[in-house]
């Protein structure tokens, strides 16, 4: 997400080193973890390919997604859906209960 919205780019290394450069110039180098637990994968996987020189883009208009709601918001809506969706189960039942009783007048056998 960082290289989509906010312009940061990376190169990758045969070895699993990752080069991370930030918009404001800074270098960042990562390692790769396995590297520690499994010392015979640290084999190059092979000379790199040129990578053609394209020209970044100055115009980053894609940003991050805004929310419409917040989470407190969100999460009111769906307690609310579900009360109401609950409510009209318990109707449905109400009046299939009184159908019931209505079509069965006779007392129950005791």
């Amino acid at each position: 997400m960082i290289k989509t919205f906010w312009g940061w780019s990376d190169k990758q290394l045969p070895d699993g080193t990752v080069i991370w450069e930030s918009p404001s110039g800074q270098t960042y180098i990562t390692t790769r973890g396995s590297a520690l637990l499994f010392p015979h994968l640290r084999a190059p996987t092979g000379p790199l390919a040129p990578i053609p020189n394209r020209p970044q883009c100055a115009d980053r208009s894609a940003e991050m997604p805004k929310r419409r709601r917040t989470r407190a918001q969100n999460r009111a809506a769906r307690i609310t859906a579900e009360r109401r969706l609950n409510q009209g189960i318990r109707l449905r039942e109400q009046h299939r209960e009184k159908l019931r009783i209505v079509a069965n007048d006779e007392p129950p056998p005791f």
